[in-house]
């Protein structure tokens, strides 16, 4: 009950910058019409490294700033997200899990390292999000560091050059986990927890703004703005559209 209530009381309507975190996108249609929306509403988008020298004093590029980010690097997020970015020439942060660049089966790792190495050309980022997605709150601490900073190595050794953002699996993290996140050098890490950031905030704690549900462009102005109340009621009901959303796609599975 925590997480709820703690939504509902959550407002991001004076955040210097709003971090954006997208999981599935199944409509390229209903994603250019959200990038549309926080155009029109005058935010810049900013890339990971525009991100963390603000957050180290540099001048924001505008009054409205955004971060766009995407947990799992899913396929639907490269078919339906990536042509949108690219259009716009909106940079990413893509967060994959680097288990597919250690597996022994050399064709879903020459798969992955196209993937990341392409994303990265583009002018996009690639984040840290564990090696296989675990709630790490649930392990010791030697799993702890294998799944980030394995992960972290795994990545760097792929892109050669150095990753430096991390995403928390499932948004769990505590004052342990967070430790092992600054041992293993990164300069950024995001929660799942609702809000805006602000100059002064931890950078290995830092809020996001959940969009889920597939929302309309109206829909998802509405919940731009941040308001206490508003955007967290937003919230809850578009996680339980998610769930409906996500059980309609494999009805056709079971049926078959």
């Amino acid at each position: 009950m925590l997480r709820p209530l703690s939504e509902l009381a959550a407002t991001f309507r004076s955040a210097h910058v709003v971090v954006l975190c997208y999981h599935q996108i199944r409509s390229r249609q209903r994603f250019n019409d959200q990038m549309a929306a926080l155009s029109e509403r005058g935010y810049s988008v900013l890339s990971l490294r525009q991100f963390t020298e603000w957050l180290n004093g540099a001048p924001l590029p505008s009054r409205r700033a955004a971060v766009l980010t995407f947990d799992h690097c899913y396929p639907e997020q490269l078919e339906n997200a990536l042509p949108v970015l690219d259009s716009l020439k909106f940079p990413g942060t893509f967060f994959p899990a680097s288990a597919g660049l250690a597996c022994e089966l050399p064709d879903v790792v020459a798969d992955w390292h196209n993937t990341v190495l392409a994303l990265t050309r583009a002018g996009h980022t690639i984040g840290c999000h564990t090696q296989s997605h675990p709630d790490l709150t649930r392990l010791p601490m030697d799993e702890v560091r294998r799944e980030v900073l394995g992960s972290k190595l795994t990545l760097e050794d792929a892109l050669g050059e150095r990753v430096s953002a991390f995403c928390y699996p499932y948004g769990a993290y505590d004052a342990r986990v967070r430790e092992v996140v600054q041992e293993a050098g990164f300069d950024v890490a995001f929660t799942v927890d609702l809000g805006g950031v602000k100059f002064g905030d931890d950078p290995l704690m830092l809020r996001r703004v959940p969009v889920l549900g597939e929302p309309g462009p109206a829909e998802f102005g509405v919940y731009l703005s941040g308001r206490i109340l508003v955007s967290g009621s937003v919230l809850l009901y578009w996680k339980v559209r998610e769930r409906f959303l996500d059980r309609k796609e494999l009805q056709p599975e079971r049926e078959g």
